[in-house]
């Protein structure tokens, strides 16, 4: 008898916004939302700017992880308030602003990019003035030993430092992919967060393959950002400065590509896709091609025509320019409402050279 697979399930997902622009009891409803985990003062604000409060929530398992941007304010927790809220649960904060902060006698400044680590089970008072936060929180019983053993609560890890790093980053990313990936990948790179802490706090464990491909996964999305903005600048990729400003090693960077080919076969095909997307767009054509092509590192037209054979099986001569390279019309977006025929190739060639930067 065969068993058939049941699909992926996705995470569970919740956003919202709310503004006193738009709803006169804006703050009033945000704060009523928030008392289980915090009392919310000195809201920053002043005459005629409207307070305003942006979230949105995956749930991973029995962990949630949210990204909040709000008005800048001071977020307490009392002994009363942690009582009431029946919440002991740990939470892993990426700070994308900088604040301040008691976390039960212990005062500490939270620089942009640093990580913090909170227990909600004791008192804490921060304060930022603006709030921009990745906020993981996770339930006592999945939080490993090592971390719970010791005095944790408020503990921060700079911004510049490779652990703090690697964990923003990763705590990011899964926020950017939270809809693309399954509840079971969410749990997984959930756990991968401890994984990456305990490396950079006195441990040595072995991820599992799934919390490795989550921090796999991390590692490639960070540099693949860092390559292309250098490559749109028409700049060579540094990859031991990329390696760095990751926090790992070169030869973590290469095996987090070594499924793609490794780090150069990435790079050349990037150059390649953009290249692909100037042709199509009309800025490179048979008069330029070569200066472009060698500013984008290929050694002469025969080095780029080969390549470029190799990987879209034609000539760059044998590409045609989109629509709207011929009729002048804009790329953007900004004449979208006006265009009178299909434009598959635009968003097309958004997918070759990627996100926006």
């Amino acid at each position: 008898m065969s068993v058939s697979r049941l699909p992926p399930v996705p995470p569970l997902a919740v956003a919202w916004s709310v503004s006193s622009d738009r709803q006169t009891n804006a703050f009033e409803i945000y704060r009523a939302s928030m008392r289980d985990l915090y009392a919310i003062r000195d809201v920053a604000q002043t005459p005629g700017d409207p307070f305003w409060n942006h979230t949105s929530v995956f749930r991973f398992g029995s962990s949630v992880l949210g990204r909040g941007q709000s008005a800048g304010q001071t977020f307490e927790r009392d002994a009363d308030r942690i009582r009431r809220s029946g919440l002991d649960h740990v939470s892993v904060v990426v700070n994308l602003s900088d604040g301040v902060g008691d976390f039960d006698g212990l005062s500490t400044t939270m620089g942009a990019g640093s990580v913090q680590f909170r227990d909600l089970a004791r008192p804490s008072r921060s304060r930022t003035s603006e709030v921009d936060i990745l906020n993981l929180i996770c339930p006592r019983d999945i939080v490993p030993g090592w971390l719970l053993s010791r005095s944790f609560h408020g503990l921060t890890l700079a911004g510049d430092s490779a652990g703090g790093r690697l964990i923003a980053s990763h705590l990011a990313t899964l926020a950017m992919v939270g809809h693309e990936i399954s509840e079971d990948q969410g749990i997984a790179a959930v756990d991968a967060t401890f994984v990456i802490a305990e490396r950079f706090m006195g441990g040595d464990v072995r991820p599992s393959p799934m919390q490795n491909d989550a921090i796999q996964r991390t590692i490639r999305r960070r540099a693949i950002q860092m390559f292309d903005l250098a490559l749109a600048r028409g700049q060579t990729p540094d990859v031991g400065q990329v390696a760095t400003a990751v926090g790992v090693s070169r030869s973590s960077l290469y095996r987090a590509f070594a499924d793609m080919g490794g780090v150069q076969t990435y790079l050349r095909n990037r150059r390649l896709d953009r290249l692909y997307a100037a042709l199509r767009s009309g800025e490179a054509n048979p008069k330029t091609l070569g200066d472009i092509a060698r500013r984008n590192g290929f050694s002469s037209v025969a080095v780029f025509e080969r390549d470029f054979r190799a990987r879209f099986g034609l000539a760059s001569a044998e590409v045609t320019p989109s629509r709207l390279a011929r009729t002048g019309s804009s790329a953007d977006g900004t004449d979208a409402a006006r265009l009178d025929f299909a434009a598959h190739d635009v968003f097309i060639d958004w997918l070759r050279v990627g996100e926006p930067l």
